[in-house]
């Protein structure tokens, strides 16, 4: 009988901290799409207005409505799976990365997250471009999106226009 109540104890105990361990190391799934926009030249414009790879489709409308170019082209689409209080890096194109690392998810009963975002660019070290490369920061923002989401961040100029990212996260 002594056994009995041990057993169930032992069990109940491990059923009410079950969701306690679960809610402390929470993981979110971060996916980052890597864009090229520009702008064509009139002469390669056609008939066409904006030309937008099919991969971006469910981007379309947001790009279309916030960015100002009439080519978007897609380059790269990773994806990490975090937990609060921790970072993942992402490598992107033409020399860059991006770091996120989630803070918190509905704090205050909302189905948000909120991630500290860093895009760094790698930058050669020491004479004429020799050694180890160093990540210079571009840009360090706090972002906060519903879970499942998406945000879409301008970046830097690169070789086929401009980097756009389109960040997205759920938990």
């Amino acid at each position: 009988m002594r056994t009995t109540v041990i057993v169930c104890s032992i069990a109940l105990l491990v059923m009410l901290a079950a969701p306690a361990l679960a809610a402390s190391s929470r993981e979110i799934v971060v996916e980052v799409t890597s864009i090229a926009a520009a702008k064509r030249p009139a002469s390669e414009r056609g008939e066409a207005a904006v030309e937008l790879d099919p991969r971006l489709g469910p981007f379309s409308k947001n790009l279309l409505s916030l960015f100002a170019y009439d080519s978007y082209t897609f380059l790269s689409k990773d994806r990490a799976t975090v937990e609060f209080s921790d970072a993942t890096v992402l490598e992107l194109p033409e020399h860059f990365s991006i770091e996120v690392a989630p803070e918190q998810l509905g704090r205050d009963g909302s189905d948000m997250i909120e991630m500290l975002v860093t895009l760094f660019r790698e930058v050669p070290r020491g004479e004429r471009g020799r050694g180890t490369p160093e990540r210079e920061v571009i840009l360090r923002t706090k972002i906060r999106l519903k879970n499942g989401g998406t945000v879409l961040l301008g970046g830097p100029p690169i070789r086929a226009g401009v980097l756009v990212l389109a960040l997205s996260a759920r938990g």
